[in-house]
């Protein structure tokens, strides 16, 4: 989302100059409720658009589409707070907040924020779609002091609670606790809940697998990263991998343009979000057709694949012709070393060696000449690899999964020489005995 655009938002409050406390924000004894109270005093109405009050500002709701990636269409809307002050001049959801200033206001001010929302959104609602919601993180934490909320407001607007994804910033809320038990609350209630800005300040993996929230969304600095980082660009989609396998969706936001919406395809990410597909407007203006630039995504994605695919296998091509060779002449019992004398001369190549049915390196790595000289002084600990158990590595699986074809693995991490490698494999018999011909490749 764009930036300042994460503050949650709800209910209105009477206007009062900034010297006077909010109203306090307490379930009375008996009727009428404090939404009720809320929709009664606060909130007012142009037809289907709906205003608040607090203190000297103006409040609204912007609606901005969640995109999914595979469905090339909205699968949701997040609520964004759009606010003024007395001279009409615009001003960030967080100086509203910041003016707030205790517990009980902040709390008003959230709920106030969540019924303009709920109310606002009415025009989109669909059981096609869902709506976002951010929760102030002061407030998971205090809100059940105040009185219950959240199930009325959503009876009152007929929300299903499965179709309003709770956002919570977990990384400004330090009491462990408390944030559980406000997750576990809204997933009891029927809510996804979100864990929003995953990557900034201290966020983890730990949290992650304690809560077990429906989506992660990530925060921009790690779109930001990738653009501009090649090694954050191959971890950004290893993280999303990474997340999926805990369970989650995965949420991309703030894409600005198409070179970050093709981050965002290549990372894996099952949403996008951002200005390159739409802007946050009001319900009634909102636009959701986003076709031609999911068309120009597709064009421009495979163009770059079969891009990269002809430049990998230009690179690839005499390196993989001089392994097949190597292979044969291994495979009919020659030595290691003078089967791969050709091999270790061409350009990238970094070592060539043998693994057992085991996945047990065979003798010492075949390295182009001069090669123990290259590697740094501080890595020394790992060169030999004799003896090296590589039974858990992808390259080994994968040819004792299919003896006899070739194997190319993705870039990965080597500790061999701590560096970005691929491997080329593959598994043949010799004397009786499987073995399994391996070839590391110096990733570009």
């Amino acid at each position: 989302m764009p930036p300042g655009m994460n503050a949650p938002c709800e209910f209105t409050v009477p206007d009062m100059p900034d010297s006077s406390p909010p109203p306090v924000c307490r379930r009375a004894s008996g009727p009428p409720s404090l939404l009720g109270q809320l929709l009664h005093d606060n909130v007012q109405y142009q037809g289907t658009c709906a205003t608040a009050q607090f203190r000297n500002y103006r409040l609204s709701s912007a609606f901005q589409p969640i995109f999914g990636l595979a469905h090339r269409r909205p699968v949701g809307y997040e609520a964004l707070l759009r606010a003024s002050d007395e001279t009409g001049m615009a001003v960030s959801p967080l100086q509203v907040f910041r003016s707030a200033a205790t517990d009980e206001g902040t709390v008003h001010l959230d709920r106030t924020c969540r019924l303009l929302h709920a109310h606002n959104y009415q025009p989109l609602a669909s059981r096609e779609h869902w709506l976002f919601l951010n929760i102030n993180p002061r407030v998971v934490v205090e809100g059940t002091r105040y009185g219950p909320f959240f199930s009325e407001l959503l009876r009152r607007h007929q929300l299903a609670p499965a179709q309003v994804v709770v956002e919570i910033l977990e990384n400004e809320i330090t009491d462990e606790g408390l944030l559980a038990d406000s997750v576990n609350y809204y997933k009891e209630l029927g809510c996804p809940v979100a864990i929003d800005d995953f990557g900034a300040g201290h966020s983890n993996f730990d949290r992650i697998l304690r809560l077990a929230p429906d989506m992660v969304k990530l925060d921009r600095g790690l779109l930001q990263q990738a653009r501009h980082t090649p090694t954050a660009r191959r971890m950004l989609p290893n993280l999303v991998s990474l997340l999926h396998e805990a369970g989650c969706m995965v949420v991309l936001e703030g894409i600005e343009d198409e070179t970050e919406a093709l981050l965002a395809l290549e990372a894996g990410a099952d949403f996008a979000q951002g200005y390159f597909f739409a802007r946050p407007a009001a319900a009634q203006h909102i636009s959701t057709l986003a076709t031609a630039a999911f068309d120009r995504l597709s064009r421009r994605a495979r163009d770059d694949l079969h891009q990269e695919t002809s430049r990998r296998n230009a690179m690839l091509q005499p390196i993989i012709d001089a392994f097949q060779r190597c292979s044969a002449d291994y495979g009919a019992g020659a030595a290691l070393a003078l089967a791969a004398a050709h091999l270790v001369g061409t350009h990238e190549v970094l070592r060539c060696y043998v693994l057992d049915g085991d996945g047990i390196q065979i003798g010492s790595n075949v390295t182009p000449p001069g090669a123990e000289h290259t590697l740094h002084p501080r890595y020394a600990p790992l060169r030999s690899t004799t003896g090296s158990d590589w039974s858990g590595r992808p390259y080994f699986r994968a040819a004792l999964a299919e003896p006899g074809a070739l194997q190319i693995t993705r870039p990965y991490f080597s500790i061999t020489d701590a560096a970005m490698n691929v491997t080329l494999s593959i598994a043949m018999r010799r004397d009786g005995a499987l073995h399994v011909v391996c070839c590391d490749i110096r990733y570009p």
